[in-house]
């Protein structure tokens, strides 16, 4: 049975930063608002991105700093042995409490409701809708002034031979194991792939990043890069850049890795674990979107104009779906900026010149803006 609700000045898809940025500035100009969220409250940030990373993080560096005390004289080195499941239990706890209280309450406190189902477009590009297929069951139609999606981004893995029949990790499920593996291959230098690499390498894995192209933080500055390898080799962690996973399998339980270096050469490598940190790609599919004349672009995202509205003028999207920098703050104020210029009609635009951005290792890679050679290509 479905049941039809009306009235809604905004329609949101999704829970996480942008979704709710969007909701609080839609009631802040004394709108109704109705979210969608079909998998767990709180989108990526606070459920398996920021929130458990930079917890893990602490804990990895509290850890290695323990363990080089004895660099100072009259200090020995303390071997702290490590829980890896407590760790992963107190991660768990913090992610429960700060979902919580930053969504669920927050939700509450501002007055709209969290339908928890799979919503896709219906209608017509003139009178979109959104069919919710309920989680407890039933569908309920949702129409409303306008829609935003904020659906956001997931882990992607680039089409490797024998790939998917070895298994791999991603940064989500990597901070699900309840056992620290011994060994493992990150492939990915860039920032996910660095701090995972980081972090379980200062908890005792034995870590080597392959990284494809011929540094590791290959989109920052050539120094720093310089730096981060030199740390890297430093904390016992193998790197191979210029260099390309080719295909997987797997041997009683290992993960055999076949990689081609920078000179041409096959090489095999092997680990426990093979976590893949390549990237993200933005969540669209099964939305519906065709049918209501919302187009995608390059890897999927959501295409949108400067206001952040989709090729429908009544559709809007931000976030990691929207496909510009996949940055928590990014999100936040995408969401903001959709529910002004959708429900006032303000007319704003985001200016990303001084985007800062950190990759959180231990030391931290942070910048601002652009780097000597975007500016050099820029004129």
């Amino acid at each position: 049975m479905t049941t039809t609700e009306s009235g809604f000045d905004l329609a949101v898809i999704g829970s996480g930063s942008a979704a709710f940025a969007a909701a609080i500035a839609a009631v802040g100009h004394g709108k109704r608002v109705v979210m969608v969220e079909r998998g767990t409250t709180g989108g990526t940030c606070v459920n398996v991105g920021c929130v458990p990373s930079k917890a893990l993080l602490a804990a990895a560096e509290a850890h290695h700093r323990a363990a080089a005390a004895a660099r100072f004289p009259g200090l020995a080195a303390a071997a702290i042995p490590v829980g890896f499941a407590g760790l992963i239990g107190g991660k768990d706890a913090l992610v429960g409490q700060l979902r919580t209280e930053k969504y669920t309450d927050l939700a509450a406190d501002y007055g709209w409701e969290i339908v928890h189902g799979t919503a896709t477009f219906t209608g017509t590009t003139e009178t979109p809708a959104l069919d919710v297929a309920l989680n407890d069951g039933g569908t309920r139609r949702i129409e409303a002034a306008h829609y935003l999606i904020a659906t956001g981004s997931a882990p992607w893995a680039p089409p490797v031979d024998g790939l998917e029949q070895a298994g791999y990790l991603t940064s989500t499920t990597a901070m699900e194991l309840d056992v620290l593996p011994e060994s493992m291959l990150v492939v990915g230098g860039n920032a996910i792939g660095l701090e995972q690499a980081q972090l379980f390498a200062r908890l005792g894995t034995q870590v080597t990043v392959i990284e494809a192209l011929d540094r590791l933080a290959p989109y920052e500055e050539p120094e720093i890069s310089a730096a981060i390898e030199n740390v890297f080799a430093n904390e016992g962690i193998t790197v191979q850049t210029g260099a390309t996973l080719t295909s997987v399998r797997t041997e009683n339980g290992t993960r055999v890795a076949a990689v081609r270096t920078r000179r041409g050469e096959e090489i095999e490598l092997r680990a426990e674990h093979l976590l893949i940190a390549t990237g993200r790609r933005p969540v669209t599919s099964g939305l519906g979107l065709d049918s209501v004349g919302v187009k995608t672009g390059t890897r999927g995202k959501v295409v949108v104009d400067d206001y952040q509205r989709t090729t429908n003028e009544r559709i809007w999207a931000a976030g990691d779906v929207a496909g510009g920098p996949q940055f928590v703050y990014v999100a936040a104020a995408q969401g903001t900026l959709a529910a002004d210029n959708a429900l006032t009609g303000a007319e704003r635009t985001l200016d990303y010149t001084a985007l800062p951005r950190v990759t959180f290792t231990s030391p931290a890679i942070a910048a601002v803006g652009l780097t000597d050679a975007q500016v050099a290509e820029a004129g």
